[in-house]
């Protein structure tokens, strides 16, 4: 098992800073394609989210930069569930230089389901938890990342 595919791309011209290497606010978007990628995977679609009049709102995200990357570079996005609750799930995302192998960034994401009417939270539809739960039961089987729950999580009462 292994954690799922969001997104593969070389590092653009456009992302390339005075350093000569991809620059620190070029990672967020391609993040973002990997994680709603996954969220398309896993059913938390804009069109299904708004049907219902629902939306997920980001709550706080860490980023991790490890190695850089230059331009040309390839790379991959995998994203993997790390934890959820009736209406928060947690993921993490990691960009991966795939010509060489390595890691170059990670990001911890925690979102929070939404209902649009109320702008409060709210749980998530029965049949959307359903799916979310087995997507964590098929996630729990994967190594955690070592910086996970550094940066972000769920907060549990006693």
């Amino acid at each position: 098992m292994a954690p799922f595919v969001g997104h593969r791309t070389t590092v653009k011209p456009r992302w390339v800073d005075h350093n000569g290497h991809m620059g620190i606010r070029s990672y967020t978007p391609v993040f973002d394609k990997g994680v709603i990628a996954f969220y398309r995977h896993i059913g938390l679609t804009r069109a299904n989210l708004l049907d219902r009049g629902t939306t997920i709102f980001a709550l706080q995200e860490c980023h991790w930069y490890r190695r850089e990357v230059m331009l040309d570079d390839p790379l991959e996005v995998t994203v993997q569930m790390l934890d959820l609750d009736h209406n928060k799930l947690v993921t993490f995302a990691t960009i991966r230089q795939t010509r060489d192998g390595y890691d170059v960034a990670m990001t911890e994401l925690i979102e929070i389901h939404i209902d649009l009417a109320t702008r409060r939270a709210a749980p998530f539809a029965t049949h959307v938890r359903a799916r979310l739960d087995a997507v964590m039961a098929e996630h729990a089987g994967l190594p955690r990342p070592a910086v996970a729950g550094q940066g972000v999580g769920i907060r549990r009462s006693a």
